[in-house]
């Protein structure tokens, strides 16, 4: 009857058989559990007094399998009315409106907590439409209400980016950290990876310089800053961007061994190929540097294969360098450097070793394989050298069915 009332001639312009079909159909969208049994609709007689109309709303529910669009078409509803009445009753329209963006903010944390993003969405979108209904006029100077609308368009952005609609997310993101309300850290982390995707450089600094200068010492935004610098091979911004890491995070034993490591490349660089170029004048004291960030890794987490590895791959290609100029002089020379040489494999072998037991005992995996496998090769090599053929075959034939 009410879809007949707002499509007939009489009364198709008529605002309240627009807003009685948004009751209606808001009626019909709202669980059974969140029903209001009745409102009283006003309405004007001939004679231009005013009564409420007891309009019964229990029950209305059972009609929602047959408008799965219920609150949209409520929504559309409310603003076909207020078009047709600009002078509308505010307040009428107030808590229908309130109570209709509780029950959507509710159920799309609901959806969202279940990983039910597409449904999550939906619901906060129409929060945002609720919003904007007479370009935001019904909810005017209400800072709760705010507030609410303005979580539930970042929780919509959030719900895109889960889903990896991230051309959609974007501006939603973007929006949301213009807002103070929204600017969390977590909107900050999901505009930097959307960035970093698109290779906006300018824009990833740009949110990681701002989302740093709110949350100075959030862990993930200062890794993701640390990381972009590592990747994009900027050494001394990201030593800078480490020691800043440690500063905030001193316990976090991946700083350390990603400082080691960047200490270790620079001390010896390598072309695209992997092959080692000059080394610069101050390579020794890198070198320094990185074994001791490697050592104070194990000192938070001897039991992190990672450091262990890494010095014994320090140690085993120092040596390997020495070999080949021992493989390049005289008998004399060759003696007199193989002392050196020996010392050195000496050290490379236990971490080596246990760098290999610390992956035994976890499983090799994807993520540890190639790890395993060089440390493998490392061992054959050094159990060579050191005579120690039986070990060498033994992790030969091992690392042979890797």
């Amino acid at each position: 009857m009410i879809d007949e009332a707002t499509k007939s001639e009489s009364t198709k312009n008529n605002a309240k058989a627009w807003f009685l079909k948004g009751v209606i159909y808001q009626a019909i969208g709202t669980p059974s559990s969140e029903q209001m049994p009745f409102i009283q609709f006003k309405s004007t007689s001939a004679m231009g007094d005013e009564s409420g109309i007891p309009v019964m709303l229990e029950g209305a529910n059972k009609y929602a399998s047959q408008h799965p669009d219920a609150i949209g078409l409520a929504l559309e509803a409310y603003r076909k009315a207020m078009e047709f009445n600009p002078k509308y009753d505010k307040e009428e329209y107030f808590f229908l409106l309130q109570s209709m963006a509780y029950g959507q903010f509710n159920n799309g944390a609901s959806k969202m907590n279940e990983s039910k993003f597409a449904e999550a969405k939906n619901s906060f979108l129409a929060m945002n439409q609720i919003a904007s209904l007479d370009n935001g006029k019904v909810f005017k100077d209400q800072k709760m209400m705010d507030t609410l609308f303005a979580i539930a368009k970042m929780y919509q952005g959030n719900c895109a980016y889960q889903m990896n609609q991230l051309d959609e997310a974007l501006p939603i993101i973007e929006s949301c950290l213009a807002n103070p309300i929204t600017q969390k850290a977590d909107v900050y982390m999901m505009a930097a990876e959307i960035y970093e995707g698109k290779g906006n450089e300018t824009k990833l600094l740009e949110v990681l310089g701002a989302a740093k200068s709110k949350f100075p010492n959030d862990k993930r935004i200062i890794n993701s800053e640390i990381n972009y610098y590592l990747r994009s091979g900027k050494a001394e911004e990201s030593i800078k961007k480490l020691k800043e890491g440690i500063a905030a995070d001193p316990k976090n034993e991946y700083m350390y061994i990603n400082l080691g490591q960047l200490m270790y490349n620079m001390a010896n660089p390598t072309d695209k190929s992997g092959k080692f170029l000059t080394k610069p004048a101050n390579s020794a004291d890198l070198e320094k540097d990185a074994i001791a960030n490697y050592n104070k890794a194990l000192e938070l987490n001897v039991n992190n294969y990672y450091p262990h590895y890494y010095l014994g791959l320090l140690y085993y290609n120092k040596a390997k360098e020495m070999t080949d100029e021992m493989n390049k002089a005289d008998d004399k020379k060759y003696i007199a450097l193989k002392p050196e040489r020996d010392n050195l494999i000496n050290k490379a072998i236990p971490f080596l070793e246990k760098a290999k037991t610390l992956i035994d005992a976890e499983g090799v995996s994807d993520s540890n394989k190639e790890v395993y496998k060089q440390s493998l090769s490392g061992l054959v090599q050094s159990y060579n050298l050191t005579n120690q053929t039986e070990k060498a075959a033994s992790m030969q034939k091992l690392l042979n069915t890797k």
